[in-house]
This record gives structure tokens, sequence and C-alpha cells, in this order.
């Protein structure tokens, strides 16, 4: 029978995981979803052969489905989904948290935004609408991307923070845990999220004349950063509770070859 300290979450992920078989898996797939959310932004940016309006940038993330970069945000949203789905959380709400997050991930490539580009020639996207191209550029899209953006706030504002060590915040010396760290990280990255979602659903309301600059992109932008800035705050690439594992792993590379 399970434990149900687990089930609550209310003790610390390194006891939860501590004498868990599969705790690299773990570790590694809360990276694999950190890291594709920080990259994403930075790799449709980076050079892109349409011009644009709006400083070189696309009025969103999601306008770059019409562009030479569409195809890779179609593939990391659908890879992002994927991972978020198949995230095993401690309790059901937290596995369905993360479902529902990644099966908008994916709502978001195959129901993409409208098209409104200065030279749409240069995707295999264009002219397409995506997989679901009846509902492209309504509603929907917005809604799974909002959701998308809601359920990953919530994990890191409620399910992240959840551990006995944020009760005892400080060591004998007077410092703060790794937890407590870590939970800071956590409260931060999930109202910098629902932060950013008020600010960009008061300029689609208000609809103020910022000239080109990308506000939406920039907004989206700040939301991916601070999602994928949480998850690999949670795998432990910053503020781990003990050894670093890619010191461990060295170790072990370095005990194979002797």
């Amino acid at each position: 029978m399970a434990n149900p300290q687990i089930k609550s979450g209310s003790i610390a992920d390194h006891k939860k995981e501590e004498k868990n078989e599969l705790v690299f898996s773990y570790l590694t797939l809360r990276n694999l979803i950190g890291f594709s959310g920080i990259l994403l932004p930075l790799v449709l940016a980076i050079a892109p052969k349409r011009p644009s309006d709006y400083y070189g940038f696309e009025p969103s993330i999601s306008d770059y489905f019409y562009t030479d970069r569409g195809d890779i945000l179609v593939v990391v949203l659908c890879i992002l989904g994927a991972f978020l789905i198949t995230y095993t959380g401690y309790t059901w709400k937290e596995q369905l948290l993360t479902f529902v997050a990644g099966v908008c991930g994916i709502g978001v490539a195959f129901v993409p935004t409208k098209m409104d580009c200065l030279e749409c020639n240069l995707s295999v996207h264009t002219g397409n609408g995506g997989v679901f191209s009846f509902i492209a550029g309504t509603g929907w899209h917005f809604g799974f991307a909002a959701t998308f953006f809601l359920c990953l706030a919530i994990m890191s504002l409620v399910y992240f923070t959840l551990g006995n060590d944020d009760q005892n915040r400080r060591k004998p010396n007077g410092k703060l845990t790794q937890k407590a760290i870590r939970n800071i990280v956590f409260r931060i990255c999930g109202w910098v999220i629902i932060g950013s979602l008020v600010v960009l659903g008061l300029y689609f309301i208000i609809k103020p004349d910022l000239g080109r600059f990308p506000i939406v992109f920039a907004f989206e932008t700040l939301a991916v950063f601070a999602f994928g800035f949480s998850w690999v705050t949670k795998g432990q690439t910053l503020w781990p509770d003990g050894e670093h594992y890619l010191a461990k792993g060295v170790k072990n590379v370095k005990n194979m070859l002797k």
C-alpha cells in the first residue's frame, strides 16, 4: 500500500525519492520539461528568415507557426506536451494538472493562431491552419494557451512548494534550507506566470496602441521562462539537496572507467 505521506505531499522531495529507483528519471523528466520551455522562445526568435514589423520578432510565440520555425514550434510543443502528460505527480490532482497542461500544449500546436504576417511563404504550415483547421485562429487557441499557463502556475505555487522542510526554513547556522530557497523560487515563478496572464488579458481587453512593440511575445516569453525555471529548479539543477546530480554522474562515470 502506498505511503499516505507521499500521497499528501507532506514530506520533502528528497525524502520521498531517496529510496526510489526512478529518482534520476524524475529529475531528468523535470529538467527536460523545464529546459524545453526555456529554450523554446530563444530558438524561435534567433535569426528567423522572415521579415517582421515587430523589431525582428513575431507578434506572439504562436505566430512563429507561419515562419521557417513553424516545425520547431510544433515539435517542441508536442514533445513538451508528451512530457507533461507522462509526468507522474504525488497526488491525482497534481497528475491531472500536468495532464491538462500537456493536452493544452499540444492543442496550441494543433490549433494555431490566425495567419497575420508580411511574408507567409516560408512555412510548410502556411495556408494549412493546423490539424484542426476549422477552429484555427479562434478562441480555442487562446483557451489552450491560457489553460496551459494557469495549470503550470498552480503546479509551481501549490504542489512544488509542499514538504516538511519548509516548516523549518533555516539551518542551525541561520541560513535558509535548499528546500526553502526552492519554495521562494517556485512562488516567484508562479506569480510571474499569473501576472503575465493578467497583463495579456488586460492588453486584449483594452487594446492600447503600443506601436510595433511585441507585447504579447514579450509576456508570453516571460511566462514560459518562469515556467521553465520553476521546473528546472524542481529538477534540482538549481539549489539541490545534497550532492548535485551532475557531480554524481561524473563520479559514476569515473567509477565505471576504473
